[in-house]
């Protein structure tokens, strides 16, 4: 399999993990989080509303696997927010504390994937 089918390959999976994973939070809400998941309903609307901003995402990585070339900018900025929401995790670390354990982690995700997948992605861009 050639580097470039295997990028298109890993945005579909991310793709669909993302969709899932924001349509089980528009669904269920903030009870799918680990830990005391009792929140107001100011702070369920606001989960809910950036769940569906999450779905969005997901959207956009799907449209982009077909033709990532086609899809640089949107692509781009998939990595960007990702990357921004892992910074805003890492602030949220340092003024609120150490959420669970799995949410500290995706911190780490949200920091290394996007730039990861930035570099993998112009190793595989088709140049005309």
């Amino acid at each position: 399999m050639s580097s470039r089918r295997a990028f298109r390959s890993v945005l579909v999976l991310l793709a669909l993990f993302v969709l899932v994973t924001g349509v089980l939070e528009i669904v269920v809400g903030p009870s799918l989080l680990p830990g005391n998941n009792e929140v107001s309903p100011t702070v369920d609307s606001n989960y809910r509303f950036f769940a569906a901003i999450w779905c969005a995402l997901g959207v956009v990585l799907m449209a982009a696997a077909k033709d990532p070339d086609a899809h640089a900018p949107a692509l781009r900025a998939v990595f960007g927010a990702v990357f921004l929401g892992g910074v805003a995790r890492a602030v949220s670390y340092v003024d609120a504390g150490a959420p669970h354990a799995m949410l500290t982690a995706f911190i780490g995700v949200e920091l290394l994937l996007p730039p990861l997948l930035l570099l993998w992605y112009s190793r595989t861009r088709v140049t005309l």
